[in-house]
């Protein structure tokens, strides 16, 4: 009687063990078809000549061009804002990590300007030449200074806008072996700094402006950061690569990766910036 009872409970015991990995057989089936199906698009808008491109928390897309303008829109692609200074020349950099403002760096002209949501100007001065040789890409930190790659001596450097003093160097000949420094976009998130290069590598410092590592993929555009992944394009895939683990997790396809400047994601949108084309995929 015992003998019999206790084979019951076993049998039982396999049954349930045995629908467990059929439950995440099916988990994990489901999980890889959805990451691997093609993405839709939902709308698309022509823009001439984009520069830059940014979105902040809400999904507003922020995008400059050759022109000096900077166009706000709503995330259904509705133009809601535009800003056209004095200084007729390209925004290169455009930057809304600070809730309540948005920065642009005309290269150029070696200067910056910073101006409210409404997209009003609040402030614009020149980069002082005594510390700064020739900046190429800006980014803001999140002690409220900002990041520079500086083209003249290779070299990332935080500077104190406010007090018009540096506060860290990193020469990047130093830590890395290269024999050209073209650097294409910078980031500070999550107390790290993300470097991206013309030779479609992501390097990775800490906030200090220490190297950490030299991540396992090939950008084919500018990136975004998004959770805890790096969201970018290669051939005509949108990948996530975890930051912390580096596991790569493939989301979707797309139908064409061609003349694609920047990747978003934000909201479960996915924004693809080309030079004249605005794309959104879900």
């Amino acid at each position: 009687m015992v003998s019999s009872l206790m084979i019951g409970l076993k049998s039982e015991s396999l049954l349930i063990k045995l629908f467990a990995v059929l439950s995440v057989l099916q988990l994990l089936t489901f999980y890889n078809f959805s990451c691997s199906q093609e993405l839709r698009i939902v709308k698309e808008w022509r823009v001439r000549n984009i520069v830059d491109a940014t979105s902040d928390i809400e999904g507003n897309l922020y995008i400059s061009d050759e022109q000096g303008t900077l166009s706000k829109y709503n995330k259904d692609g509705l133009l809601l804002l535009t800003y056209s200074g004095n200084t007729i020349s390209p925004i290169y950099s455009v930057d809304v990590s600070k809730t309540a403002k948005v920065f642009g760096f005309y290269k150029d002209h070696q200067s910056y300007l910073l101006l409210d949501r409404h997209l009003s100007l609040l402030h614009e001065a020149g980069l002082n030449s005594g510390l700064i040789g020739y900046a190429t890409v800006t980014a803001f930190a999140a002690d409220n200074n900002l990041w520079i790659f500086d083209q003249s001596d290779f070299s990332l450097k935080k500077v104190d806008l406010l007090n018009d003093l540096i506060i860290t160097v990193i020469s990047l000949p130093l830590i890395i072996n290269q024999e050209e420094w073209d650097i294409r976009q910078i980031k500070e998130y999550q107390n790290r700094l993300y470097l991206y290069n013309s030779d479609k590598e992501v390097y990775v410092f800490d906030n200090l402006g220490n190297f950490i590592k030299k991540l396992p993929i090939k950008p084919e555009c500018q990136f975004w950061l998004h959770g805890e992944n790096l969201v970018y394009s290669e051939g005509t895939g949108i990948y996530f690569s975890n930051l912390y683990s580096d596991q790569i997790r493939k989301i979707g396809t797309i139908e064409n990766s061609n003349n694609i400047i920047k990747v978003i994601y934000t909201n479960n949108f996915l924004y693809l910036i080309s030079k004249n084309k605005i794309t959104i995929y879900r």
